[in-house]
């Protein structure tokens, strides 16, 4: 048999290089083979495939926070932690000459998970928080990505992130079932394996961030702007890694 029998021809294998992914192929794609789901959304014209997947991860946001809210031990418990820490800021603010005792008594008070604002802030939070971190860290891998002199536009990037957010909803959801089992706040972590009282609140909180979903979340998201930017992997990986180690570990655990 002839190679001309055997070998496509090229204008066949253009159209099927640039056949464009639908929603549902890139959404199931990014979870099964990131890289190749990528690079066809790179090769083919611009598509927004960010939305729906953020419309999936609010609707499961908001699953988790009625979950969590319908726990009333869980709930107590992290207020409890949460009033302690405060409680220690308004005592130094009040030594400082900030703010008065009455003042952090009447905030303390009016820190109830039976009320409405406690609501407001678990479901408010639930349905903006996605577009919220879509936007920052799209803003943020779209300048990096600028410095590099990649050609990749803004719509590219959101559509890296919209899509991998998807890894990062199904977490905060097993994340939540976790904390109802366990009584207390928890994710898929070595945080499962050591307590708060062991190693400090701050260590705690910081090896709680680095959970498997994370991990994974931040590993395709690198993957994707290697594929949408066509710059190599190790720069992918140092900025991807390195934004969220300085703003979602460190800087989360000293707050805390």
């Amino acid at each position: 048999m002839s190679e001309e029998n055997i070998t496509p021809p090229q204008e066949e294998i253009q159209e099927y290089q640039q056949e464009q992914l639908t929603v549902t192929e890139a959404m199931s794609g990014v979870i099964s083979v990131p890289g190749e789901t990528y690079e066809t959304i790179a090769a083919t014209e611009k598509k927004n495939y960010w939305l729906i997947p953020i419309i999936i991860a609010i609707v499961l946001g908001l699953i988790s926070s009625f979950i969590f809210m319908q726990d009333k031990e869980l709930t107590s418990k992290v207020m409890d932690k949460q009033k302690a820490k405060m409680m220690e800021r308004f005592e130094k603010n009040i030594k400082e000459g900030k703010m008065t005792q009455e003042q952090a008594n009447n905030a303390m008070e009016s820190i109830n998970p039976e009320g409405t604002m406690f609501k407001i802030i678990g479901y408010g939070g639930a349905a903006l928080g996605p577009f919220i971190i879509l936007f920052i860290l799209g803003l943020i891998y779209f300048i990096a990505l600028k410095v590099l002199k990649s050609e990749a536009g803004f719509t590219d990037v959101l559509n890296v992130v919209g899509l991998a957010y998807l890894i990062i909803a199904i977490g905060n959801l097993i994340a939540t079932v976790i904390s109802v089992i366990k009584g207390d706040l928890g994710s898929l972590s070595l945080g499962l394996l050591l307590s708060e009282e062991s190693v400090g609140s701050k260590v705690y909180t910081m090896i709680s961030k680095l959970d498997v979903f994370s991990i994974w979340f931040y590993t395709v998201v690198a993957i994707g702007i290697t594929k949408i930017g066509r710059i190599s992997m190790a720069k992918s990986v140092i900025f991807v890694f390195g934004i969220w180690i300085i703003f979602y570990v460190v800087i989360i655990s000293l707050i805390f």
